[in-house]
């Protein structure tokens, strides 16, 4: 993921927007420390999504149920 400082983001916003709608991410520094991340709205989705209370306790059931054992295999789902 490339870097960019939060001055150079100020004067190229329109241009890292553009390359950021295009698929590419950043990590926003401030004083060259990590502030932000600009990541392609598909991309944030998948993240808000993935950490979404519901499918956070789906996976814990899964990986529960995985440990224990209690799994399916896909050949049997036909």
């Amino acid at each position: 993921m490339a870097e960019i400082g939060i001055k150079d983001l100020k004067t190229t916003a329109s241009r890292v927007v553009e390359e950021v709608e295009g698929g590419r991410a950043y990590v926003v520094t401030k004083r060259g420390r990590p502030a932000a991340v600009l990541l392609p709205v598909e991309d944030a989705e998948d993240i808000v999504l993935a950490n979404a209370d519901e499918y956070v306790r789906m996976r814990r059931r899964a990986r529960s149920a995985y440990a224990a054992g209690r799994t399916t295999n896909l050949r049997d789902l036909d």
